[in-house]
């Protein structure tokens, strides 16, 4: 597990594995696969974003493309609905598995120790707080507009209309912070997305001391440890609703619903006026709510809410495991090893871009041996899987003293 230049490289110089691949894009995923066919590997797809989409499902139709089912060898897909958008794509049915996906299942209560400490933490640090997350990743890039419309432009329809629209949700919700911040005595956690500039959120709040804009750890223990979860169209309230919550959205007034993700919308209470947003957290009605998320009949037909993930896919991969024929895959030559020790002094002299860092700040040695340790200490069937650093973004998962070795 690690970055992708890490993987890709992976890709070329091992023989005989499952490539999990996180997403399918169009013009970029097609090397990748031709590269894992020719070292003998087979491709499993679990989509970390195969759910939330435009009403015209057309980033689902792209990412679930023809080209992703005729490399794949499974597909799984997070619920009845996405597959019903997509299923003109589908060239083998039998390879299809709606399963959900684990980032979904790990809000469920039972996996909370996970995030215990981490959440202790926060409250310790911002008591009573509102947490905003942010999604205005298109109209304030970290990399800039002219970033956005080549990186995006073939994937996403619309894009200099989204691109304005996120500029304007991003004028908004900085309206709506200093509003919150006057109005109630409260701490706010502002969480841009990882694509997003903090600047523009910086300046907008220097001189507010209860306005505090980060991104740190994962969204999890935030969505947990926060009184009041605020988003404009985004993912993190169908995470919020997993944890038993009710989100909040804002949006501006008369916004254009071809430009908003309608999955996060259908579960929260939805304003466009901040007076009135205001009363309803002073009134505390939200925490009056029946928020039981079986009443949610859109998180069941798009994110498989009953469902026992982790081990449908499970089960699925070691299926298909007995087909690879992995002689060699715990084996690295030395010109592998030497790859990675200059990748990782590379590191250090050449760091990384603005946008890179930022998307891979808390994926450490540091954080995943303390996920490590309160996983194995609380799940005693994985206490035998170990783990060994590669590199500073590249980490080795393993069963019992199997360990890479030098050929």
């Amino acid at each position: 597990m690690g970055r992708k230049s890490n993987i890709n490289y992976l890709i070329k110089n091992l023989k005989g594995y499952i490539y999990i691949d996180k997403g399918y894009h169009k013009n970029v995923s097609e090397k990748i696969y031709e590269n894992i066919r020719e070292n003998d590997g087979i491709i499993v797809s679990l989509d970390e974003e195969g759910g939330v989409d435009y009403a015209d499902g057309s980033t689902l139709f792209n990412r679930y493309s023809k080209a992703l089912f005729n490399n794949a060898e499974l597909v799984f897909m997070w619920g009845a609905k996405q597959y019903d958008i997509v299923k003109t794509n589908i060239n083998n049915k039998n390879k299809v598995i709606i399963s959900g996906h684990p980032r979904f299942e790990l809000l469920k209560k039972k996996f909370h120790y996970i995030y215990e400490d981490e959440v202790n933490s926060i409250k310790k640090e911002f008591h009573n707080f509102v947490l905003i997350n942010t999604n205005m990743g298109f109209g304030n890039n970290i990399k800039g507009d002219s970033f956005v419309k080549n990186n995006y432009g073939d994937r996403f329809k619309n894009i200099d209309r989204t691109i304005a629209f996120d500029k304007k949700k991003l004028e908004t919700f900085c309206k709506l912070a200093v509003q919150i911040s006057d109005s109630l005595n409260k701490q706010i956690v502002i969480r841009p997305h990882p694509e997003e500039d903090h600047s523009p959120y910086l300046k907008a709040f220097r001189n507010y001391d209860n306005i505090n804009v980060l991104y740190r750890g994962s969204v999890i223990p935030w969505l947990i440890a926060c009184d009041y979860m605020i988003h404009p169209d985004c993912t993190t309230a169908i995470e919020y609703l997993f944890i038993g919550r009710k989100p909040i959205s804002f949006l501006p007034r008369n916004f254009d619903e071809a430009l908003v993700a309608n999955l996060p919308l259908k579960g929260s209470l939805i304003f466009n006026n901040k007076d009135k947003l205001i009363d309803f957290i002073n009134s505390d009605s939200i925490n009056n709510e029946n928020n039981d998320v079986f009443k949610y009949k859109f998180l069941e037909e798009s994110f498989s809410f009953s469902k026992d993930t982790i081990n449908i896919i499970v089960e699925q991969i070691s299926r298909i495991a007995k087909n690879v024929n992995n002689k060699n895959l715990y084996s690295l030559k030395l010109s592998n090893r030497i790859h990675f020790l200059l990748k990782t002094i590379q590191s250090v002299i050449m760091p990384d871009d603005k946008l890179i860092k930022s998307k891979v700040a808390d994926f450490s040695k540091k954080r995943v041996e303390k996920y490590h340790k309160n996983i194995i200490s609380n799940e005693l069937h994985f206490k035998n899987i170990l783990y060994k650093k590669i590199t500073n973004k590249l980490f080795y998962f393993f069963k019992g003293k199997q360990f890479w070795s030098l050929e």
